[in-house]
């Protein structure tokens, strides 16, 4: 009975902390851009620490609440997207699951997260939530035409940089699917390493990830990423139309991704091997962000890596 009343005192403060979060992402734009992300944070730390029933709760009177106090809408899509990411990283790390096959689960059940998030957006409410981004960009890309032109730019100018904001819609659109599954392990990864860190403090323990430096993508990566940069390159020449060409786009970001991710691995374990600064590797990652041509010289550096295996860490029958 004092555990009972103890993990619903808990969860009810939880489900408090999440409303709390719920209103700064609604209401303060810059740091509500960030709190969105960690949103699923104390259903996560209700589910390690009280069980799924007690997570499960918290997230329903959360749910409930941010519909009065903002809107159902927006209570909807917390609970559909990081609610049940919140609910599976917490039954995952109840178990005490090691840290890969959390991710996996994890990335699974965001990725499902959003499929159900946007099924449910058709079915039920009539809406489209994509369809809504992009008409929301369309809409600020007219209203920073017109700033543009009240600030005296010529049209030429205008139509140019309009244009090109144009084509990159274009391809943010194409790439949505891709993106989806990109973003899922990272949304499950950042919400881990911060409930870790928080859990850790509360004097729980949790295995460790293995050193980022010995990460080995599977060489069968290359092969759908070379297939998909002939297909994108024939498909853009021929049909860009085509399903096809979207399906090769995707295919490639997504590979391209995860050859960064060993480009990267390969990076720091050659600072790291070569007892040099570690802030070298530091400002290699941050050139992913700041210069595109640097991510792309990092997926050719991952695709190297898994052909001529340059620490010597990988099993002789994948060399």
């Amino acid at each position: 009975m004092k555990h009972k009343t103890s993990a619903m005192v808990e969860a009810g403060i939880l489900a408090a902390v999440a409303i709390v979060m719920a209103l700064v992402s609604m209401y303060i734009p810059v740091l509500g851009a960030f709190v969105n992300f960690v949103w699923p944070l104390p259903i996560i730390i209700c589910g390690m620490r009280n069980g799924f029933k007690w997570s499960l709760m918290s997230l329903m009177v959360a749910g409930i609440i941010i519909g009065i106090i903002i809107s159902p809408l927006q209570a909807f899509f917390l609970l559909a997207i990081f609610g049940l990411l919140g609910l599976v990283i917490g039954e995952c790390m109840r178990r005490h699951m090691e840290p890969l096959k959390l991710m996996l689960y994890s990335s699974v059940g965001a990725v499902a997260a959003l499929v159900i998030n946007i099924a449910l957006s058709f079915w039920l409410l009539g809406i489209n939530p994509v369809e809504m981004m992009f008409s929301s960009f369309a809409q600020s890309l007219s209203e920073l035409e017109s700033y543009y032109r009240s600030s005296g730019m010529s049209e030429a100018e205008i139509k140019q940089v309009v244009d090109g904001y144009s084509e990159m819609l274009k391809m943010m659109r194409i790439i949505m699917p891709g993106a989806f599954l990109i973003s899922a392990p990272v949304l499950a990864f950042i919400n881990y390493m911060a409930a870790k860190k928080i859990l850790t403090k509360l004097g729980e323990s949790f295995a460790d990830f293995p050193p980022f430096t010995n990460l080995q993508v599977p060489g069968w990566v290359l092969w759908p990423y070379a297939l998909s940069l002939f297909a994108v390159t024939y498909f853009y020449q021929n049909d860009r139309e085509s399903w096809l060409y979207t399906l090769s786009v995707n295919v490639q970001t997504v590979c391209s991704f995860v050859l960064v991710l060993q480009g990267i691995a390969l990076l720091y374990w050659f600072v790291k091997s070569r007892n040099k600064p570690m802030w070298w590797a530091n400002i290699g990652t941050m050139l992913l962000f700041l210069v595109p041509v640097f991510s792309q010289i990092m997926v050719y550096v991952g695709a190297f890596d898994i052909v001529f295996d340059f620490r010597k860490i990988r099993p002789r029958r994948l060399r």
